[in-house]
């Protein structure tokens, strides 16, 4: 593929360098080549004058619009069209608009993805693509991006979301797909702003993007964040603060090198939402908190340092080498709120309840642990096109090694939390004497991981319009785990290869019609820990079947997809209680889908991002303990999602916008007897923007729709009710 350039670049008259145009520099370009003429004339009238070095610098901002960049996630610069397999950009516009300052509420603009509750004491973002867990199928610049924690969008550009199995570009995980965060990077250009929000529940939120060129190849940004806010449920508290410097030296040269590091603390007061009754969320009112806020607490550490560096050896041959150093920290005390009193084992919960009243005991469920991640990676890609045999090819090879070593504890004490009832809720009651010193870290395990990754692909137009890509990758993963004594050591290691194929017919270059198949592969060893099953137990294997078509209209303003898909786990491990000491693959499910998307101008005035997804999910096969879920659907999977966000600019400087998500009913757990209702909710925006400032004015759950979002089977976590966000910004 040719190479990428930014669209924001001095351009420098070098002696024995080609010089190489961003295309909508040709304007600038042209100015200069006009004045040509009259530099010609001076020189022949006094051929000994030096003439001075001309710099020319294109200062425009490029606004993309809700299309957003290019994107990597075929491992080279390409357009989203250009991948036969179902891609969505969520723009830095389009999460400005909304407001959007974290990574969940970026993605309410995604069909087909819903979010989960904080799962068994889980920590940070918790998503379900397609009706399966990605929890583990996220990633940052495109590399590996694992741990839980709560990611915000301060250092972003944008964020990609490939649908579908794609182990032969990402390694293990990707049932339903994979999300990919794009950071910022410096651009050749001074431009730096400003913004500061303040809103319902106490939020505020200061940001400030800080870009300086030291030189025409030579340049620094600086992303920084801080929010402080409280919530609509009674005494839970959020705090963050992140920092994200950027170095960029030979942007447009042949060798280019970015330095970057990236920081953010958070401490927060954790929030684990409301228990169900009979099969339903218990009907309270959406403030009421179950924690403990004066003594639970949720706090995560996060650094990754990156060195990327980019060598061309034509427009059409590049090798780009990435080394990264990940460090993750995470410390968790919360309360899940379970219908029942405290025992000596945590919780009796009562499930045999005829009803309930506000004096119904609650039982404050403990849900304390921790740990650390630390990881280093290897990623080198290298890109050609040539054209032999008639045939035009686009190859993709590549290595990666990846180093893991995690450790877990749990947060433990004798003592118990205190109780409650439904109604008269104390969230900061007396706790018992030397509450906080009785917790000590124990439980203690330990994983190492080693990955050592090779892959290939090439994209072959055997025919004009027709192209026929084929990859594969084999991944060799090797997993150390440590237990607490008596229960010793144990190790896996798996040797998988993966696949992926596609044909695409592209007629014009605004049309693609395409067809993929793709596989992907989840070892036993994903989530960092192994036991005496699935340590004897081989990976779970999916595969994507797709078929789509692209259509860029309105002279390329408007680009449009749609796609029919099946995304199929085809041996699901389930527990054989003949054979303890093995997980079988037994079990086998899918989730057969439609997607339509629509993002562009429909005029200068009018943008549009919306999409759809239809899904039917359903397990096929189910055994020994999971054989009670057999014809069930796979939780929290609805059948249909939408996300629709507007905005029209109806005079100078003025914008009005609204946006609608949908989520249709989801269940709870395996048995499908635990609901969450469908929901909607609506959005408002009205924002007036000219040169140097901005105000915005963005309304949430504007008609204060009462629903719920996370979902797990023990309990539920209500959505926000009608809130008003006021943001000032600045450039200069």
């Amino acid at each position: 593929m040719p190479p990428s350039f930014p669209q924001d670049r001095a351009l420098v008259s070098r002696p024995g360098r080609p010089l190489r145009l961003p295309l909508h520099g040709l304007a600038a370009t042209t100015i200069a080549l006009c004045a040509l003429p009259a530099a010609a004339q001076t020189q022949g009238e006094n051929s000994d004058q030096t003439l001075p070095s001309i710099v020319i610098k294109d200062s425009r901002e490029q606004n993309n619009g809700y299309h957003g960049e290019k994107t990597r996630l075929g491992k080279t610069p390409q357009l989203a069209k250009d991948i036969p397999q179902s891609v969505t950009i969520v723009s830095e516009q389009l999460m400005r608009e909304r407001n959007a300052d974290t990574f969940k509420e970026a993605l309410r603009n995604v069909a087909g993805l819903t979010f989960n509750a904080g799962e068994g004491g889980r920590i940070g973002d918790n998503i379900t693509l397609r009706g399966y867990s990605a929890v583990g199928d996220l990633f940052l610049d495109g590399i590996r991006d694992i741990a839980q924690y709560n990611r915000d969008t301060f250092n972003l550009e944008q964020i990609e979301i490939l649908r579908g199995s794609a182990s032969m570009l990402f390694g293990r995980g990707s049932t339903g797909g994979v999300i990919n965060q794009v950071s910022k990077k410096a651009k050749p250009v001074d431009a730096s702003e400003a913004a500061l929000t303040v809103g319902s529940f106490n939020y505020k939120r200061l940001t400030a993007d800080l870009n300086r060129a030291f030189s025409d190849d030579l340049s620094f940004r600086l992303n920084l964040m801080d929010t402080e806010t409280d919530s609509f449920r009674n005494d839970v508290k959020q705090r963050r603060f992140g920092v994200a410097p950027t170095l960029t030296w030979g942007a447009g040269t042949d060798n280019e090198v970015n330095l970057s590091y990236f920081y953010m603390k958070d401490n927060n007061v954790p929030d684990y939402g409301v228990p169900y009754f009979k099969g339903r969320p218990i009907d309270v009112p959406i403030e009421r908190f179950y924690g403990l806020a004066n003594a639970d607490y949720e706090k995560n550490q996060t650094g990754i340092g990156t060195l990327a560096y980019t060598h061309l050896f034509s427009n059409d041959t590049a090798l780009r080498t990435t080394l990264r150093k990940a460090d993750y920290d995470r410390d968790l005390r919360a309360v899940a709120p379970r219908l029942g009193v405290a025992s000596a084992a945590g919780c009796a919960i009562n499930g045999n309840l005829a009803g309930w009243s506000d004096a119904t005991g609650l039982c404050r469920q403990r849900q304390a642990r921790g740990g650390a991640e630390h990881t280093w990676t290897l990623q080198s890609d290298f890109n050609t096109k040539f054209a032999a045999g008639g045939m035009k090819h686009e190859i993709l090879a590549g290595v990666e090694y990846l180093n893991e070593d995690a450790s877990r504890y749990t947060n433990a004490s004798a003592l118990s939390n205190p109780s409650t009832t439904v109604g008269n809720v104390d969230t900061m009651p007396v706790l018992p004497a030397g509450f906080d010193a009785s917790f000590i870290r124990t439980a203690y395990n330990k994983y190492t991981g080693h990955t050592a990754s090779a892959y290939a692909q090439d994209t072959i137009e055997f025919i004009p319009h027709w192209k026929l890509l084929a990859g594969a990758r084999h991944d060799s993963m090797r997993a150390d785990y440590e237990r607490p004594a008596p229960a010793g050591p144990l190790s896996r290691k798996d040797d998988v290869w993966s696949w992926r194929a596609g044909l695409m017919y592209q007629p014009d270059k605004l049309t693609t019609y395409y067809t993929s198949y793709g596989t992907s592969f989840n070892p036993s060893a994903e989530a960092y820990q192994l036991d005496s099953r699935t340590a004897n137990t081989p990976p779970e294997k999916s595969r994507n079947l797709e078929i789509g078509a692209k259509w860029e209209l309105l002279d390329g303003d408007m680009s449009v997809r749609t796609a029919l898909f099946r995304s199929e786990k085809t041996n699901e491990r389930n527990t054989d209680v003949a054979s303890p000491d093995i997980a079988v693959l037994s079990g086998r499910r899918h989730t057969d889908g439609l997607e339509l998307e629509s993002v562009g101008r429909l005029s200068k005035q009018w943008e549009v991002f919306a999409n759809v997804a239809i899904m039917r999910a359903k397990v096929d096969e189910a055994s020994a303990d999971q054989a009670g879920t057999k014809g069930m659907v796979p939780t929290n999977t609805p059948d249909y999602t939408y996300s629709l966000w507007t905005t029209y600019k109806f005079a100078p400087g003025w914008k009005v916008g609204g946006g609608l998500e949908g989520v249709g009913l989801r269940y709870a757990n395996a048995t499908n007897t635990i609901e969450v209702p469908a929901y909607k909710r609506v959005d408002a925006l009205l924002e007036y923007a000219a040169k140097k400032y901005s105000i915005k004015l963005n309304v949430f759950n504007l008609f204060n729709e009462k629903y719920y979002e996370g979902v797990y089977t023990g309990h539920v976590l209500p959505g926000t009710p009608r809130a008003v966000q006021l943001t000032l910004g600045t450039k200069f």
